[in-house]
């Protein structure tokens, strides 16, 4: 494997032996943190958690949802889409990105991600969908 590669697929979790119960304990607290209002810090704990993990979908969710509050959609959106690098489809993300496309005027995109969770998600996520389809047609 080369250098590339083993950047690519390996965390500094695995490398340092960072159980991953740990983490999810520091992600668990950035969003206590998030719920709070507290954006700042969740920034700092989710550059964190990305950095020993790099795989983890979770952080550049709240990461993504965090710079969405703060404004910064580009950004955010930037967080999100790699976080559907590594896992594709997920719909967490799908949503929060249908929400920040809309946020920056690029409705079509957002309908583009919205539609299919609207129609074949599980029902939690059908319904989000669905809210934000809504919201985007009163808008």
């Amino acid at each position: 494997m080369d250098t590339q590669g083993y950047l690519e697929t390996t965390t500094m979790r695995s490398i340092m032996g960072i159980p991953t119960a740990q983490l999810d304990a520091v992600m668990a607290t950035a969003f206590q943190l998030y719920q709070a209002g507290r954006y700042q810090e969740v920034e700092i704990l989710c550059r964190g958690l990305i950095a020993a993990d790099h795989l983890y979908w979770w952080a550049y969710s709240l990461y993504g949802a965090t710079l969405h509050r703060l404004g910064c959609h580009e950004e955010a959106l930037a967080q999100v889409d790699r976080g559907l690098v590594f896992e594709p489809g997920q719909p967490k993300l799908l949503l929060l990105r249908g929400r920040i496309l809309a946020a920056l005027g690029r409705t079509d995109e957002a309908r583009a991600d919205l539609i299919p969770l609207a129609r074949t998600g599980r029902p939690a996520d059908q319904a989000a969908a669905a809210r934000e389809l809504a919201q985007m047609e009163a808008a």
